[in-house]
């Protein structure tokens, strides 16, 4: 569904114990509040940007508030079973995710990393927040991912990379935010702003 895949394609997409004070991944708290009204006025933006026929240029904001009502209340009853929930925050061209995966359902293998003691870790179910910049224009955006933590512990960003790609192959549609991705609606780029985006079409 496209709606879906617009959202989704935003991601693009812990406990802060221990981070240094600098670091993106310690600018998280307060978290944004979900309510409905966040969450309708999200819908109804994203269908003016589904009615868009173009071409010409139209920007359109979306909140933090808006956009994690609009996870946690409307789309998070079609995430795949593994992805049971997904925040975002926004900080100077910064995107920071935080989602907490059941690795029981994502089914996740990786060639490189898992050896007998790195599966074990990869079960049940745990919070990975990742922070990096949102890659976008032409049409296309990917996530450049720079700094991770799966619960309060560092992986290696390579197995980070991994993981969110796999999640995200999950999703209906299935995308890689790793990967340049086609936006949806005729958007041409994504600019991330402190507290909310703003999409070009």
């Amino acid at each position: 569904m496209m709606l879906r895949q617009l959202v989704l394609s935003l991601l693009l997409v812990l406990p802060t114990i221990g981070l240094p004070a600098r670091s993106p991944l310690a600018i998280l708290a307060p978290y944004p509040e979900i309510s409905k009204a966040a969450a309708d006025s999200c819908d109804a933006k994203v269908q003016l940007l589904e009615a868009y026929a173009g071409p010409g240029t139209r920007q359109t904001s979306l909140s933090e508030e808006e956009l994690n009502s609009y996870f946690a209340l409307v789309l998070s009853p079609h995430y795949h079973p593994s992805l049971k929930s997904l925040l975002l925050t926004f900080k100077d061209g910064r995107v920071v995710a935080v989602a907490s995966i059941d690795f029981d359902r994502l089914n996740f293998s990786s060639t490189q990393f898992l050896n007998g003691l790195m599966r074990s870790l990869l079960t049940g179910v745990h919070t990975l927040m990742v922070s990096g910049d949102a890659v976008s224009g032409k049409g296309k955006a990917n996530f450049n991912l720079e700094e991770s933590r799966f619960d309060a512990v560092a992986l290696p960003n390579l197995l980070v990379s991994e993981i969110i790609s796999t999640v995200g192959l999950k999703q209906k549609p299935p995308f890689d935010p790793m990967q340049p991705s086609a936006l949806p609606y005729h958007i041409q780029k994504v600019d991330v702003r402190s507290g909310y985006i703003v999409l070009y079409q």
